[in-house]
């Protein structure tokens, strides 16, 4: 049975977005969610993050997260953006391998000009997302 407020939205279109389309909806936002396992559960964690010059993902790694852990790991990364009164809007999913950073000058760039990091303490490390697979889609548009 459909709810009461699920009624058609005049002109909304949903758009299948190209791989480059998508990377450049990602370059529009800061803020995404980490789709990893988590003990073998499914788990999904905001994360603040950048596209690097390539396409990759950089997430700073969250205090108390095993950066041993992650590295290697096939993860997914969706971000999107939408509009609640209109409907419309973007969302985003690539999946890859992650890398964990571990070159030091590289480490210190990234403090200094990536991704931003939420609260006071500093990144412990950066996370790299290779993206492998990666789909995009505009609703309303």
């Amino acid at each position: 049975m459909a709810s009461p407020d699920a009624r058609p939205v005049a002109g909304a279109a949903v758009e299948e977005c190209t791989r480059e389309q998508s990377l450049d909806l990602l370059r529009q936002t800061a803020i995404g969610r980490l789709i990893h396992t988590d003990d073998a559960m499914p788990a999904v964690t905001p994360a603040s993050f950048t596209l690097d010059a390539v396409g990759e993902v950089v997430i700073p790694l969250p205090t108390g997260w095993r950066a041993d852990l992650m590295d290697g790991a096939v993860v997914g990364f969706q971000a999107d953006r939408f509009d609640e009164q209109t409907l419309r809007g973007w969302t985003v999913l690539i999946v890859g391998r992650s890398h964990t950073v571990s070159d030091p000058a590289t480490v210190a760039d990234l403090r200094d000009r990536g991704p931003r990091r939420w609260g006071r303490q500093p990144a412990l490390g950066y996370l790299r997302i290779h993206p492998e697979f990666v789909t995009g889609t505009r609703f309303g548009s």
